[in-house]
């Protein structure tokens, strides 16, 4: 878990003065988890979001991230990205079938209304994790555009798995 302030004991938290410094954690995540944390920090505040995303990625596919920092950097995001270079690193973390793809859909919930396009688009995605991922998520900003494109869809899904999360929308935003 991360260190808890205390009373006692002085708190020092990294403050890095450029980005090549804080570079150096990124493209290592496994140096030193309290720089990491620092140099993640960094990197929302300069809105680095595509080199963050890009390396926390590299890394996952590595087998060489930690869980936490990976949940952190997402907890830590203050703006829904939507580049198109950080929807496709998005969507390549979406579709590993993980535990991080899980903290994505739990990131993107908090981004539906923001990322609403691009969370429709995953509906026609012929993975169907990710299409029943993509109705979970859109159930924290449902509208009627949504309701409609899930209505309509619903009629043509062949996996079980996703025409029941669509019903399942369907019966708690259609009254």
């Amino acid at each position: 878990m991360f260190k808890k302030h205390s009373s006692a004991e002085e708190y020092y938290i990294k403050r890095f003065s450029d980005f090549d410094e804080a570079r150096v954690f990124i493209e290592d995540m496994n140096k030193d988890k309290e720089m990491t944390i620092a140099a993640i920090d960094y990197m929302i505040s300069h809105r680095e979001y595509y080199f963050l995303l890009k390396n926390l990625l590299r890394h996952i596919k590595n087998g060489r991230l930690n869980r936490e920092i990976f949940e952190y950097a997402l907890l830590s995001m203050d703006i829904c990205p939507r580049r198109e270079e950080d929807i496709e690193i998005i969507t390549d973390i979406l579709r590993m079938k993980n535990g991080f793809s899980e903290d994505m859909v739990e990131f993107l919930k908090g981004c539906s209304c923001e990322m609403k396009g691009f969370i429709l688009k995953l509906l026609e995605d012929r993975n169907s994790y990710i299409r029943k991922n993509a109705v979970s998520i859109l159930m924290h900003c449902p509208d009627e555009k949504t309701k409609k494109t899930i209505k309509k869809l619903v009629e043509t899904e062949e996996n079980p798995e996703v025409k029941k999360e669509m019903e399942r929308f369907l019966k708690l935003v259609d009254e």
